[in-house]
């Protein structure tokens, strides 16, 4: 399978009030064409740092950044854009309340240079395809559930049909049911559509129940990678072992 996201000794460091956070150090991995990868850690290890970098959302210290073999930099976000797509952890602050969600989904469509004609066709396939009805294309984001949200902006971000999605702690803000038919979904899009996936939770249990390989980053460092079952069950660093034991608590 080919590479579709190559991050190459990638860091990140933010200043404020004099002081220095090193948020991403160094960082390499791959996402692999209908591959789901997790990203592991606690609040602060740099992990939502570092889907902002691959997004392009902000500009990387050091390192280089590649989607679909193309450089990821000032010049070139523009038109890598369609290709990498996300979904944030709180999907209500990601819709305007002043608007219907169809309105929404339209005006993310037109930003992302799709005609009008075939927004028309699209959302209601999309829509399908996420298991949500027409009905709510009409409707307000406070008229709906938090898991219907975050199957819209599915929908959104999958509107200019991307090669790699995103997902940033998607079902942290959900409850166990709904979470886990996020969950679903997201393999079920894997599966239809060939997506690639780089999801970010620190949530150990989650990734274990979703991702084929995971990363488990600690202190801006990705500290231990590799196959899930053998991260999971057989980890070599002392971090990733306090972290699965800490799950176990």
């Amino acid at each position: 399978m080919n590479e579709v996201l190559e991050v190459k000794n990638v860091s990140k460091t933010f200043y404020k009030d004099g002081a220095r956070t090193e948020a991403v150090k160094n960082v390499s991995f791959s996402l692999k064409e209908g591959e789901i990868l997790g990203i592991a850690g606690e609040s602060g290890s740099g992990k939502s740092t570092l889907s902002r970098l691959c997004m392009g959302l902000i500009k990387p210290d050091g390192g280089e950044i590649f989607i679909c073999r193309q450089k990821l930099s000032k010049k070139s976000i523009k038109s890598l854009r369609p290709k990498i797509q996300m979904v944030f952890q709180n999907p209500a602050d990601t819709f305007n309340p002043a608007f219907s969600v169809g309105s929404g989904l339209s005006e993310a469509g037109r930003c992302l240079g799709l005609e009008k004609e075939l927004l028309k066709k699209r959302i209601p396939e999309l829509l399908k395809l996420t298991g949500l009805s027409e009905s709510v294309y009409n409707r307000r984001p406070k008229e709906l559930s938090g898991g219907q949200l975050q199957r819209l902006a599915i929908v959104r971000a999958l509107l200019c049909s991307p090669k790699i999605l995103i997902a940033d702690e998607a079902v942290s803000s959900l409850d166990v049911s709904v979470s886990a038919n996020i969950l679903n979904l997201l393999s079920d899009l894997r599966e239809s559509l060939g997506i690639a996936i780089l999801f970010i939770s620190h949530d150990l249990k989650v990734i274990g129940s979703l991702c084929d390989r995971v990363g488990v980053m600690y202190r801006g460092e990705l500290v231990e990678s590799g196959k899930t079952e053998k991260v999971l069950f057989e980890p070599e660093n002392d971090y990733t072992k306090r972290l699965l034991d800490a799950r176990l608590d």
